[in-house]
């Protein structure tokens, strides 16, 4: 297993598994982490003898999203023309990345979900083919985007809208309403929850890696990678043109300075976090 950056990797059989493990910090990313992160489902997806990826967190939240004690949020005394090549690599760049990278991910792509989800990792998550929750009543989805001055991220404005329907998908969006694992449950974003079966989120993690490993034991592997592209194949417009949309529109809100200054007081509990 290695560890890098609070992400540990490990292939376990024909499954790799890949760890979100800041607990203390709630699996919250930095820039740094997000590339990392990516890196690793990209070297997953390379795996020859794997035919899933679990993408699991530590802890009580699976990912409460972008580090608002990151500093290259708040970068200081940058001239314009820095300021255009600052946020093009390290916002525009990154999200289309990293987006793409889950988006096209080859492998069954799994999220055992120990507790909300929220920012830039709800919207990876939402690009996961199978969804599984430790506790219902205990997870919840934030897109707190309009909070931050910023708009939709991970091609959540089409996988959202996908997923949840356009009800759901505005409110989340639009308002910056968490959604609850009950709602999510019932539209059908959760695959199975797990309420009251396991203790901690080592025991719950450890029997989603079995079971997956179970269900897939007996299939065959071509025709697993066949259908997810089929499957794929239904969404790729409107994912790509979700990713490239949100990424310029995004760039526009960082160089206007709105988001720097929201993280900017969260990091000083000026204001709250809508968590």
């Amino acid at each position: 297993m290695s560890d890098d950056l609070g992400i540990t990797y490990e292939v376990r059989g024909r499954t790799t598994i890949i760890t979100l493990n800041s607990p203390k910090a709630l699996n919250a990313l930095s820039s740094e982490q997000y590339l990392r992160l990516g890196k690793l489902v990209e070297e997953a997806d390379a795996e020859e003898d794997t035919v899933a990826t679990i993408i699991q967190g530590s802890g009580r939240f699976f990912s409460a999203g972008a580090s608002f004690k990151d500093p290259g949020l708040m970068p200081q005394n940058l001239t314009k023309s820095e300021t255009h090549e600052y946020w093009l690599n390290k916002f525009v760049a990154r999200n289309v990345w990293i987006t793409d990278v889950f988006h096209n991910h080859s492998k069954i792509l799994v999220a055992a979900v120990n507790g909300p989800a929220v920012g830039l990792s709800a919207a990876l998550l939402a690009l996961c083919d199978i969804i599984y929750v430790k506790e219902e009543k205990d997870f919840f989805l934030l897109g707190p985007f309009s909070n931050l001055g910023l708009v939709a991220e991970g091609a959540s404005s089409a996988s959202l809208f996908l997923r949840l329907g356009w009800s759901l998908a505005s409110e989340a969006l639009l308002l910056a309403r968490p959604i609850s694992g009950k709602d999510l449950y019932r539209v059908g974003f959760i695959n199975r929850t797990f309420d009251g079966q396991f203790k901690t989120t080592e025991e719950f993690n450890d029997h989603v890696c079995k079971m997956v490993a179970h269900y897939f034991e007996n299939l065959h592997e071509d025709s697993i990678f066949k259908n997810k592209k089929l499957l794929k194949a239904n969404r790729d417009q409107l994912i790509n043109s979700a990713n490239s949309n949100e990424a310029i529109r995004g760039f526009g809100k960082w160089m206007e300075g709105v988001p720097q200054a929201k993280f900017a007081k969260l990091a000083k509990k000026d204001i709250k976090h809508k968590i």
